[in-house]
C-alpha cells in the first residue's frame, strides 16, 4: 500500500495548493464481480484518464458543495478564469433540495443552491459564445446569459432571450482579443447542468454534446442493390431468410424498403419497447450489409417538420416578410410571378375541405395545385400514416388529415406551400410566387413525421417530373446518409433544385438534408435582418431567409416576428380554411424556393436557361443576396428577390469556385482536412491563376497548378509542432483563377487552435467505475473517486474479481447519482462511444488509458445510434474519503 498511499499525499499537496478539499480514491473491496471465481487480484486495474484540450469545469458544482470543495465563481470579483476558445461543464440551481427517489430504498441524493456562475475570458471578433441546458430533474430550469466588458453594458442581446440554446456571435473592433465576463443564471425552475463553449472565428463544431439517437422505423431498412445486380423482388428474397418472407417495397432507382416484419402482423411500439426495438433493427441492418450484392443497408430514419408551434392570435395585417427580400419590387420586374415553374412541397400535405377526396384546397393555394391524379403523391406510409382513407397506405391523395390540435406538425406543409407560392386573390395572404404550380407531395404523417424510404421514394418520383424544378424540405432531423445524399444528387442531375430548413436547434452541428454540397440550406432571420435565436448556424446554412421570432419584433410594428401564411382548422370532423402564424426555418426554406420560382420563371420568358448551377453560382458570387453578417450565422446573405430576378433577367451568370467546408479549423488532433473545390455552374470550367502565399506551417496536396483545373479535392495540412501551445494561428487559402473573368478569387480562412498546457485542464471529479458485463441493471461492481492531478486522473482498482468488465469514467455535476449524461464529462473504454469489454483476470492489467470529454461522437463517429443510453449509476455504499471521513455518494455536507 506504499504506492497508494504516496499517490494521496501528492493529492493533498495538490489540494492545499488550489485551497481545494481532496478525494482519494476507494480502494475497498467490492463484491458483484463478473466471475463466481473465489479467487481475488490485489492491484487488479490501473490506469491514467487524459483530458480533452481546453475543458474546464466550474468551480462549484453540486458535487464539489457535497465535499466541502466548491470555490465561489458567483461574482465579477470571483470570476472563473477560462481560456479564450475552449469549453466548461457547470451547474446551477435557483433552490437546494432532494432529488426524487423510485423507492424508500433507494440512496438520497441531495442539490445545492447556486444561482450564478461568472466566467472571465478573452474573446475576439467572430468568436461563438454558446450555452447548452439540461434539466436533473423534471422540472424545466428559466435560465439567462449576458456577455458584457467589466462594468459594461451586455453585448449578448436577443441571442439570450428565450429558452437555450443561446449563441452569441461577438463582434468587436480591431484584431486584439478583449476582455468579457460571462455570467450564466439559474432564475428560476429546477437543477441543471449546462455546458459553455466558446468556439474561434470559422470553426468547426465544439458543441455536441448528447448521444445521438435519431429515431428509426423498428423492423424497417433500406437497401441499395449494387450496380449491376438484377436488383428484382425475387433476388432479394433469395439473399437471406431474413428477407425471405419480409415485405419489400421497391422505393426507384435501385433502393428498396424491406420490412422485416410482415405488414399482416406488424404493430405499433410502445414508448418503452422502442429502444430495445431499435437495437434488435440495427443487428439485423449490420447482417444485411453483408449480404452479396447489396451496396448499403442502413435504417429507415424519421424525419421530422422543422417549425414551432403556431401563433393562434389570427391573420397579422401585414406580411412583412416579403419586403423583407423585396418581393414586391420583384414582382414589377417579372410580372408573370413564376409562372410555369413547378414547386414541389415535400411536406404533411395540403389542408382540403374535404380531405377524403383530392380537391378542395385552401384558397389561397387552389388556384395553383396542380390537377394530378392517379399517380402516388402521398408516400406516407406504415404506422406514421395518419389519413382516414387508407391508414398505413400510399395513395394519390396529398390531402393534409391535420390534427385535432394546434401544433406546428397540423398543416405544416399548407403553411410552407403557402409562403412559396399562394395565390393572389385579394384575400388572406399571397406567395412569393403567385403563379408558380405547386405539387403538393406528403411525406411526413404522424406528429409532423415521417420515415426516410417514403422521402426516397418521393425524391426518385419528383426526379422524373419534368414539370418540377425545385423541391423544398422543410424538414429534417436526418443523420448523414449516403441512400439520400444520392437521391438529391440525381434530382440536382436532372435540373432540380433543393432547398431544405436548416434546423431549430441553435447550433452549429451539420443537419441533414440542409448540409449536403447541393442542397441550399436556409436559415431564418427576424423582421429586423437578425439571425433568429433558434435558427442553427455553420455548414448548415447557405444563405437565410424571413423566418420569423416570436420573442421578437424587429420591425417594430408592434407585432411579433412571425411569418403568417395558410392553415386549417380541425374540430369535430369539421375542416375550415384558416391562418397562423408560426417560426422556424421551415419557414425560411420556402422564401428561398419562392424566389427560384421567381428567377427561373422570368429567366424562361427572356429564353433563357436557368438551372441550379446557376443558382449556386449566383448565390456564392453574392449576386443575389444582401449582406446582413457574418458566413457563419448568415451564409451568403439574405435571399433578395429583385437580385435574383435581375441577375436571372441579365442572364450573366458568373462561373465561380467554391470550396467545402467555407473555412477551416485545425487542432493538435485534426492536422488534416480535406477541401473539395467544385465550379458553378458545374457545364463550365475555371483555370486557375495563382495560389497565394502559405506560412510555413501549411501545406496543400496536391498544390493547384497555375494554367491547369483545380483539383476535386485537396488535401490541408497543418504542421503543429511549428506553432506554440496556448496559441491561435491564422491563414488564408487563396486561390485566384479565371471564371467568367479573369483575376477571380476564392479565400479559405484556416484557423489554428493549438492545445493548452495538460496541467490547466480539468473535468472535474471524476467517479471510475468497473461495470460487470453480466449485470442486469447495469450497476457498478466497483467502484473508485478520483481528482484532477497535472491535467490526469490516475486511477487504480484493487481486490476486484476476476471476470470481464466496462471501464467508465466521468463527473457528476449535479451530484444526482448519475454519471457520463448530457452535460457532464465522460470516458469510455477504448473510446467515448465504444466501450468495449476489458478483462481483469490473476495477472495485473496496468498502463490503461483513455480521455474524458463534455462532447460525444457524432452518428459518423460513432458508427451507429446509442438507444437507451442515460448514464451510469455510482456506488452510494460508502465509496470514498474526505479528510479521512468515510462520506456517501449523495450525502449532502
Amino acid at each position: 500500500m506504499e504506492a497508494v498511499e504516496g499517490f494521496e499525499m501528492g493529492f493533498r499537496q495538490l489540494g492545499l495548493r488550489f485551497g481545494v478539499a481532496v478525494v482519494a480514491m476507494g480502494l475497498g473491496a467490492c463484491s458483484g464481480g463478473g466471475s463466481s471465481s473465489s479467487e481475488v487480484n490485489n492491484d487488479a486495474l490501473s490506469g491514467t484518464i487524459t483530458i480533452e484540450s481546453r475543458t474546464r469545469v466550474d468551480s462549484d458544482t453540486a458535487d464539489d458543495s457535497r465535499v466541502g470543495a466548491a470555490v465561489s465563481n458567483n461574482s465579477p470579483a470571483e470570476a472563473q478564469l477560462l481560456p479564450e476558445s475552449g469549453v466548461v461543464g457547470g451547474y446551477l440551481s435557483a433552490f437546494s433540495g432532494t432529488y426524487p427517489r423510485s423507492s424508500s430504498s433507494d440512496p438520497v441524493f441531495n442539490f445545492s443552491a447556486d444561482d450564478t456562475d461568472v466566467f472571465l475570458v478573452q474573446l475576439s471578433d467572430g468568436d461563438r459564445v454558446s450555452l447548452q441546458t439540461f434539466a436533473s430533474t423534471a422540472v424545466d430550469p428559466v435560465v439567462s446569459m449576458t456577455i458584457a466588458e467589466p462594468g459594461g453594458l451586455d453585448v449578448c442581446g436577443v441571442d439570450c432571450l428565450g429558452t437555450p440554446p443561446f449563441t452569441h456571435v461577438m463582434s468587436i473592433a480591431g484584431s486584439d482579443p478583449v476582455t468579457h465576463l460571462i455570467t450564466v443564471s439559474a432564475e428560476g425552475g429546477g437543477p441543471f447542468r449546462y455546458v459553455l463553449t466558446i468556439t474561434a472565428r470559422n470553426s468547426a463544431s465544439v458543441s455536441h454534446l448528447e448521444f445521438d439517437q435519431p429515431e428509426l422505423v423498428p423492423d424497417q431498412a433500406v437497401i441499395v442493390m449494387a450496380a449491376g445486380t438484377q436488383g428484382s423482388e425475387a433476388q432479394l428474397r433469395g439473399l437471406s431468410s431474413s428477407l425471405a418472407g419480409a415485405g419489400l417495397r421497391n422505393l426507384g432507382r435501385g433502393m428498396w424498403r424491406a420490412s422485416q416484419t410482415p405488414a399482416a402482423i406488424a404493430r405499433p411500439y410502445s414508448d418503452q419497447e422502442r429502444p430495445e426495438a431499435s437495437r434488435q433493427t440495427l443487428q439485423w441492418i449490420e447482417s444485411l450489409r453483408e449480404l452479396p450484392g447489396v451496396a448499403s443497408a442502413e435504417p429507415d430514419w424519421v424525419v421530422r417538420s422543422l417549425a414551432v408551434t403556431p401563433d393562434d392570435d389570427g391573420l397579422y395585417s401585414l406580411q412583412w416578410n416579403l419586403p423583407l427580400i423585396s418581393v414586391p419590387v420583384a414582382w414589377l420586374a417579372t410580372p408573370a410571378a413564376g409562372a410555369g415553374v413547378g414547386v414541389a412541397v415535400m411536406d404533411t400535405g395540403i389542408f382540403s375541405s374535404q380531405p377524403l377526396t383530392y380537391g378542395n384546397w385552401h384558397p389561397d393555394l387552389n388556384g395553383n395545385v396542380l390537377s394530378y391524379t392517379g399517380q402516388i403523391v402521398d408516400f406516407v406510409s406504415g404506422e406514421l400514416d395518419n389519413d382516414q382513407e387508407d391508414v398505413g397506405l400510399r395513395d394519390d391523395n396529398p390531402a393534409d388529415p391535420g390534427s385535432d390540435s394546434i401544433q406546428s406538425s397540423s398543416f405544416h406543409g399548407s403553411h410552407v406551400a403557402g409562403i412559396a407560392a399562394a395565390v393572389d386573390n385579394t384575400q388572406g395572404i399571397v406567395g412569393v410566387a403567385p403563379e408558380a404550380t405547386i405539387y403538393p407531395v406528403r411525406v411526413l404523417g404522424r406528429n409532423g413525421e415521417g420515415s426516410l424510404s417514403d422521402l426516397l421514394a418521393a425524391i426518385n418520383w419528383a426526379t422524373a417530373q419534368p414539370g418540377i424544378d425545385v423541391i423544398n424540405l422543410s424538414l429534417g432531423g436526418l443523420p448523414r446518409n449516403d441512400t439520400l445524399e444520392s437521391a438529391i444528387n440525381q434530382a440536382y442531375d436532372q435540373g432540380k433544385l433543393i432547398v431544405a430548413a436548416a434546423g431549430n436547434e441553435g447550433t452549429d452541428t451539420l443537419t441533414y438534408p440542409a448540409a449536403y454540397n447541393r442542397v441550399v440550406g436556409v436559415g431564418a432571420v427576424d423582421a429586423g435582418r437578425v439571425r433568429a435565436s433558434y435558427s442553427n448556424i455553420g455548414g448548415s446554412v447557405d444563405l437565410v431567409a424571413p423566418g420569423g421570432d416570436a420573442s421578437r419584433d424587429g420591425n417594430g410594428d408592434g407585432n411579433s416576428d412571425l411569418i403568417v401564411s395558410a392553415w386549417g382548422s380541425k374540430a369535430s370532423g369539421n375542416y375550415v380554411p384558416a391562418y397562423a402564424g408560426l417560426q422556424g426555418t421551415s419557414m425560411a426554406a420556402p422564401h428561398v424556393s419562392g424566389v427560384y420560382a421567381l428567377m427561373k420563371g422570368a429567366a424562361d420568358q427572356a429564353g433563357r436557361s436557368l438551372g441550379p448551377g446557376d443558382f449556386f453560382a449566383l448565390m456564392n458570387a453574392g449576386s443575389i443576396t444582401d449582406d446582413v453578417g457574418n458566413i457563419t450565422e448568415y451564409g451568403a446573405g439574405l435571399i433578395n428577390a429583385i437580385k435574383g430576378v435581375d441577375a436571372a433577367l441579365d442572364g450573366n451568370v458568373p462561373t465561380v469556385l467554391a470550396a467545402s467546408p467555407s473555412a477551416l479549423q485545425f487542432s493538435d488532433l485534426q492536422p488534416r482536412q480535406v477541401l473539395e473545390l467544385m465550379t458553378y455552374p458545374e457545364s463550365q470550367t475555371v483555370t486557375i491563376d495563382s495560389v497565394g502565399s502559405l506560412p510555413s506551417w501549411l501545406s496543400l496536396s496536391p498544390m493547384p497548378q497555375a494554367g491547369s483545373a483545380p483539383p476535386a479535392q485537396v488535401a490541408v495540412s497543418v504542421d503543429v509542432d511549428q506553432l506554440d501551445l496556448e496559441s491561435s494561428y491564422a491563414a488564408d487559402i487563396v486561390l485566384t483563377y479565371t471564371g467568367s473573368a479573369s483575376g477571380q478569387k476564392l479565400s479559405v480562412p484556416v484557423t489554428v487552435l493549438r492545445q493548452d498546457e495538460q496541467e490547466q485542464r480539468n473535468a472535474g471529479r471524476h467517479y471510475v467505475l468497473l461495470v460487470d458485463q453480466q449485470s442486469n441493471d447495469g450497476s457498478a461492481a466497483a467502484q473508485a473517486v478520483v481528482e484532477v492531478r497535472d491535467g490526469l486522473y490516475h486511477f487504480a482498482f484493487s481486490e476486484v474479481e476476476p471476470g470481464n468488465y466496462l471501464l467508465v469514467a466521468g463527473s457528476d455535476l449535479d451530484n444526482n447519482g448519475n454519471i457520463c449524461e448530457t452535460g457532464e464529462a465522460c470516458a469510455e473504454y477504448p473510446v467515448i462511444g465504444l466501450p468495449e469489454p476489458i478483462s481483469l483476470g490473476i495477472t495485473p492489467v496496468s498502463g490503461v488509458t483513455m480521455t474524458t470529454s463534455f462532447r460525444r461522437p457524432t452518428l459518423s463517429q460513432l458508427g451507429g445510434p446509442r438507444y437507451g443510453f442515460s448514464g451510469y449509476r455510482v456506488k452510494s455504499e460508502g465509496d470514498h474519503d474526505v479528510d479521512g471521513v468515510r462520506h456517501y455518494a449523495g450525502e449532502a455536507q
